[in-house]
């Protein structure tokens, strides 16, 4: 998922401690970077390269464990570890703590989207990483084309405190096996500007991306599955739905739409927020929250979000090993270290997005925990879904999508 400038997040973090309940008026996930991954590495068109620090003995140092309350693990942990991952998604000083645990030099290179990241595996081999970052769909893909093999679960001691749900529902995790370990996730809805739409209020359907009152200002985001599913989900169907009846329906209320909207964007829509360039805005809730912090002022914003009552996208970034990784216990070492929950909580208290991890929760801010956009109740949950492969169904999508662009 897109992730963009936290730092007046953290700034305002830093300096007043915990963002209040009230000022966040459900405001939700996926946030992110300013270039920083949080690694000490040098930033070049997106990827960090570099060694990071650290290191020392194989076995590492018992004190900082302790500290952290990491586990001693009862394989060779190996001393280097090479990682693929978003920009800015851990804060400085995160894989330090890992090396100086357990004496493990540290590589992290970054992308900018799941798309980057599979075609320079597909490129260059999936050998040049031990360790990537791919969110739910593509972490299907990877396994289909034989780019990550099967975790170890009796090598991830810290596994069990993922929440169920996020263990049993993983429809984009192929069976036999596990391939991946959530990491952080995420929704997608309606983000608003109160500037410019004073008289959105939640809960609301996704009729409001219907609406003439706001027609000639709204944006939906140029990606098939979700804009359709959008549509699907305001019709009372599933967003995985391989019905061509549901399908075809979903199609033309999009088309009458589209003299409503300014455009079919996926990139820059938390500007577009801020700037109030568009309002409402289909967007995902990190664009979401980088517009709320980017205009976050006297302990207030005028960026809103939340899911639509139907229902909407779910997504969850994961860690998966490659295929041909060299140093495999060190990518589940590195696994065990981020389900910890100190560290989990660590690092969902700096990117503000929810965690799956159950354990972290006691460490989470109160702030972001009790905020129904960023943990969105059960009554919500149960109707969101994840985007699954849907097999030959996809060309009626792909049909509707190019009719609904050309209309």
């Amino acid at each position: 998922m897109k992730r963009e400038n936290t730092s007046n997040r953290r700034l305002f973090l830093k300096t007043t401690g915990a963002l209040g309940a009230g000022a966040m008026a459900g405001l939700a996930g996926c946030s992110g970077g300013d270039g920083g991954d949080g690694t000490g590495g040098t930033t070049t068109s997106g990827t960090t390269t570099g060694t990071t620090g650290g290191g020392g003995s194989a076995q590492g140092s018992a004190d900082v464990r302790a500290e952290w309350g990491l586990p001693d693990l009862d394989y060779d942990v190996g001393d280097s570890l090479n990682v693929f991952q978003w920009t800015d998604y851990w804060p400085s000083g995160t894989v330090e703590i890992f090396e100086k645990a357990y004496g493990v030099n540290v590589n992290v290179s970054n992308y900018a989207s799941n798309e980057e990241m599979f075609n320079k595996l597909k490129a260059g081999g999936t050998g040049q990483f031990d360790l990537i970052f791919p969110s739910d769909y593509m972490v299907n893909i990877l396994a289909s084309q034989g780019m990550i093999q099967q975790v170890n679960l009796d090598k991830l001691s810290n596994f069990d405190n993922l929440e169920r749900r996020w263990i049993d529902q993983a429809p984009y995790d192929p069976d036999p096996g596990r391939w991946s370990v959530p990491y952080q996730w995420g929704t997608s809805g309606c983000g608003w500007n109160t500037n410019m739409t004073p008289d959105i209020e939640y809960p609301f359907s996704w009729d409001l991306m219907w609406s003439d009152e706001y027609g000639g200002q709204m944006t939906m985001l140029n990606d098939m599955r979700e804009t359709i599913g959008a549509s699907l989900k305001r019709l009372g169907y599933s967003l995985n739905s391989t019905k061509e009846s549901e399908i075809q329906e979903a199609k033309e209320a999009l088309i009458e739409q589209k003299p409503l909207l300014t455009t079919y964007s996926s990139v820059s829509r938390d500007a577009a927020l801020q700037n109030e360039q568009a309002s409402p805005v289909h967007l995902w809730s990190g664009d979401a929250f980088s517009a709320y912090w980017a205009t976050y002022t006297d302990g207030e914003s005028p960026i809103g979000y939340r899911v639509p009552k139907e229902g909407g996208v779910v997504w969850v970034d994961t860690a998966a090993v490659t295929k041909e990784a060299a140093n495999v216990n060190a990518a589940h070492a590195f696994i065990t270290f981020f389900l910890n929950a100190e560290i989990n909580a660590k690092i969902s208290n700096y990117v503000y997005y929810p965690t799956p991890n159950a354990a972290a929760k006691e460490y989470i801010d109160d702030a972001a925990l009790n905020n129904p956009a960023i943990y969105p109740p059960d009554e919500v949950m149960q109707n969101l879904e994840f985007i699954r492969n849907i097999g030959q169904a996809t060309q009626l999508y792909s049909e509707a999508w190019t009719e609904i662009q050309n209309a």
